[in-house]
């Protein structure tokens, strides 16, 4: 797979992002795939679980700032929808971007392998800028 390298430091959410307030139940960083757990929590999303796999947005940031990595019980700014920059120049407008079954990475390439889930987050703007809009239905996992 491709794994999208994000470089924490530049990830910031565009005008017109929609941003919401978590509270992280694991380590996570800005940057990364998120997903709701059953308790409201926030936790790195993972291809290779249907519940994980469904990724709500991206992080954009910490409830402290400066930093990069928030740890369970901190505050973290996750766009649910709109544009975010990820610090990266590889993608190129179109690309569809993919939660990864590395928890909280992001991919070019759907997740292949059997039990995945190729779960879509959202499509390259342009180079460094992807559009963060989850699919609404959980595809199938892979046979």
């Amino acid at each position: 797979m491709a794994a999208i390298e994000v470089t924490a430091s530049l990830v910031r959410p565009l005008h017109g992002a929609v941003v919401r307030r978590f509270i992280a139940g694991a380590a996570v960083s800005v940057g990364q795939a998120v997903f709701i757990a059953s308790d409201g929590l926030v936790e790195p999303a993972d291809a290779s679980a249907q519940d994980s796999a469904q990724a709500r947005g991206i992080v954009g940031g910490v409830g402290v700032a400066g930093q990069t990595s928030a740890s369970s019980g901190q505050a973290v700014d996750v766009v649910t929808h709109g544009p975010v920059v990820l610090g990266v120049t590889s993608l190129e407008e179109g690309d569809v971007v993919y939660v990864s079954a590395t928890a909280g990475a992001i991919d070019q390439t759907a997740p292949a392998a059997q039990g995945d889930y190729p779960y879509i987050i959202g499509w390259a703007e342009s180079s460094g800028v992807v559009y963060v809009q989850p699919q609404m239905i959980v595809p199938a996992a892979n046979n």
